[in-house]
């Protein structure tokens, strides 16, 4: 890798550390998209999952006294049941289709919020179906944000809750996922030695966006989260049409 292709993931790095601090999601969404400009699909996603798995543990430390235990546990349970097709995915299917589908379905739920779609009725079943959702897109895409996002948005989450819980299930999740790669043999010293160098940068991010938070409102919280999906999901059917 070139000097320059570092400097380039390290800027990526940093922005999408910086937005997952400041919202609790948002690494893989920014970081995968705009890496493969530089590197590999596989390479990318792997690196992605190796050092949003260090930010989503300092994160999740940090915020382990706010108790949201119960849909954190649903969540990872259900997930469980769904990374290892996601991973087939990633091995046999080329990465278009799942972009596209991913900003379809990520598009749905921006207009499903922005109408006031409230979740907050819905029986415990639909948690689990969007932490198999999740789990897929962990280890084909290792964006596995969009679901959970929009679960806890719709059922309208505080913003230290929404946070907590993502960077608890985001935690276990990009682990196992690693895990997951690392027997399939993606974990290559090429994602080493990137990730080793990347998680310096994303440390800074992550301080950074930590301080900001203070400067955002629940209500601001609220739109700034739906204009982040919005802007994931149209990133992601251009990216599968374009790439």
């Amino acid at each position: 890798m070139s000097v320059w292709q570092f400097v380039a993931i390290a800027l990526i790095v940093f922005g999408a550390a910086l937005m997952q601090a400041l919202f609790g999601f948002g690494f893989g969404l920014i970081s995968v998209p705009l890496m493969i400009l530089f590197i590999d699909l596989p390479t990318a996603v792997v690196t992605a999952t190796a050092v949003s798995t260090v930010s989503c543990g300092i994160q999740w430390f940090e915020s382990r006294a706010i108790e949201v235990r119960q849909v954190s546990v649903r969540l990872v349970v259900s997930a469980l049941f769904g990374m290892p097709f996601g991973l087939w995915l990633l091995v046999n299917l080329d990465a278009r289709p799942m972009k596209a589908v991913l900003g379809v379905v990520v598009l749905i739920g921006v207009v499903l919020s922005v109408k006031g779609f409230d979740l907050r009725r819905m029986p415990v079943l639909f948690d689990y179906s969007m932490g198999v959702f999740a789990g897929v897109l962990s280890t084909a895409t290792s964006t596995n944000g969009p679901p959970v996002v929009f679960l806890l948005h719709s059922r309208q989450y505080s913003p230290q809750d929404f946070r907590a819980v993502l960077n608890r299930v985001f935690t276990i999740l990009n682990f196992l996922t690693l895990l997951t790669f690392f027997f399939a043999g993606k974990l290559t010293p090429d994602v080493i030695r990137l990730s080793a160098l990347a998680i310096p940068v994303m440390l800074v991010g992550v301080y950074l966006g930590t301080k900001a938070r203070s400067q955002i409102n629940p209500d601001q919280f609220r739109s700034l989260v739906v204009a982040l999906l919005f802007a994931t999901g149209l990133s992601a059917i251009l990216n599968s049409i374009l790439g």
